[in-house]
């Protein structure tokens, strides 16, 4: 047999040992639940995971099992994922360790008793959950409407966040945290290679977290403005630039109005994790100096 090509991020060999390790063949949610714990009971950090339909769930872990389908690493059906080909010893001696301890320490759970494990210890992570009432206690599903509560927020405000450094689902459970409930793309040309950050993308993705998505190309700055931006004085010059055009965007930002008064909990998104070093504060700055409004950078 031919081995498929090595893959090429570490993230999907852990992915692949851990699929291996824990018997070939996971039902998808026994294989979404299993790679949450290994995360978050051993200190690895490969994925991220966002509160989804069964709980915590990460899309970038799912667009790695496509990919690696298509190179003939595994198959994926309707309901489970199936190793075809073994990962051979792609995890370093100690990883090999602690993930054999875990594996041994959860080879018991599968199907319901994994997923009330996860929702008793996570709630958080089921508070978008189809069958959380089904499957915990009362006092483990009040924990889960404790949590749900606690993500309501009726103050308005709008919300700058930058994707740098982040993955989408640590950047989306900003968004959750804090109730945002219409994310505003203002990058003229919202096109990513990072996995969940382009336009069609987290126009799929979000709704399916309650988050509505809008792209205002009209509040970007052209690519060939962004071109040797070295210091703090050039960003300052750029930005300076940038105010002077706000007003010509007028119909832009009536709209923004609008949709805050809609909404009232929204955010403004761009790349640059500091919003000091991202035109997005220009736009928020110039709503709050129009009005009362409460601006907060995450």
């Amino acid at each position: 047999m031919i081995m498929p090509p090595i893959p090429k991020f570490y993230r999907q060999r852990f992915l692949l040992a851990l699929l291996e390790m824990a018997g070939s063949h996971l039902s998808k949610m026994d294989f979404q639940k299993l790679l949450f714990l290994s995360q978050k009971e051993t200190g690895f950090s490969y994925y991220d995971f966002v509160p989804y339909h069964y709980g915590c769930y990460s899309f970038q872990a799912q667009s790695d099992i496509e990919l690696l389908e298509s190179f003939g690493w595994l198959e994926e059906k309707a309901e489970s994922i199936e190793l075809l080909a073994k990962s051979g010893n792609c995890l370093s001696n100690d990883e090999q360790t602690v993930m054999g301890q875990f594996v041994n320490r959860f080879k018991g759970y599968r199907g319901q008793k994994l997923v009330t494990y996860v929702y008793e210890r996570f709630p958080y992570y089921a508070t978008r959950s189809k069958i959380a009432a089904n499957v915990l206690d009362e006092d483990s599903y009040k924990r889960v409407k404790d949590e749900v509560n606690k993500l309501k927020n009726k103050t308005k405000a709008i919300y700058t966040i930058g994707y740098e450094g982040r993955s989408f689902e640590e950047y989306a459970n900003q968004l959750l945290r804090h109730d945002v409930r219409l994310l505003c793309d203002v990058r003229k040309n919202p096109l990513s290679r990072k996995f969940g950050f382009s336009k069609g993308v987290l126009g799929r993705l979000l709704p399916k977290l309650g988050i509505e998505y809008l792209h205002m190309p009209d509040l970007g700055i052209h690519s060939e403005m962004r071109k040797e931006l070295n210091t703090p004085d050039d960003y300052a010059r750029l930005f300076d630039v940038y105010r002077k055009t706000l007003p010509q965007k007028e119909e832009s930002l009536r709209l923004l109005k609008a949709l805050f008064e809609k909404h009232k909990r929204i955010a403004l998104t761009c790349f640059e994790k500091g919003y000091n070093f991202c035109h997005r504060h220009c736009v928020s700055d110039y709503l709050a100096s129009e009005g009362d409004i409460r601006i907060l950078h995450l």
